[in-house]
């Protein structure tokens, strides 16, 4: 895992590649919180844009009592989350979007239809807590933090949605 707190210091100094760095390192995990939101491709990418600015213009903000990845994560759950109430209406999910959340190296068009009907049985809190854990990498305490529920609530929510899935695959 990446030392953050030298890639901090970059930032603070307007490094480039530090961005760079920074952008790579966390990318998955940011995309992850918002698609699970706001279940649009295009809109998550727009999120994005705005939550590394957002992380960028607070840098003097992040105090160190959290893991910054944690931090620059809740920053793209609260642009996402209010870009949702400002919409207020269900977002359809493009079914090109799963093929960028979840590349694969078989990318057939039935296997993103059945990822994506697997994503769609689940909650939107369940969705947002496998994709950290699957895409993100995330462990369940990080999760925890994210998603602000205690950890046992964390665990639980993750392995009632792995349970889901696979009783929808045995069905299907």
């Amino acid at each position: 895992m990446l030392d953050f707190s030298q890639l901090l210091d970059k930032l603070r100094n307007k490094d480039e590649a530090g961005f760079v760095i920074l952008y790579q390192e966390t990318k998955y995990a940011v995309y992850s919180v918002i698609y699970a939101i706001v279940k649009n491709r295009h809109t998550t990418e727009d999120l994005m844009q705005e939550t590394y600015m957002k992380v960028l213009a607070n840098l003097h903000h992040y105090d160190g009592r959290v893991k910054f990845l944690t931090w620059m994560v809740t920053i793209a759950k609260n642009l996402a989350i209010d870009y949702y109430r400002r919409e207020s209406k269900v977002m359809v999910v493009d079914s090109q979007d799963q093929a960028f959340l979840l590349p694969s190296h078989d990318d057939h068009t039935e296997t993103k239809l059945e990822s994506e009907q697997y994503l769609k049985i689940l909650t939107a809190e369940e969705r947002e807590i496998v994709l950290l854990k699957v895409v993100s990498e995330l462990k369940h305490h990080e999760i925890a933090k994210i998603v602000n529920k205690p950890l046992g609530t964390v665990m639980w929510m993750y392995n009632k949605a792995i349970k889901k899935m696979q009783k929808m695959g045995e069905e299907g």
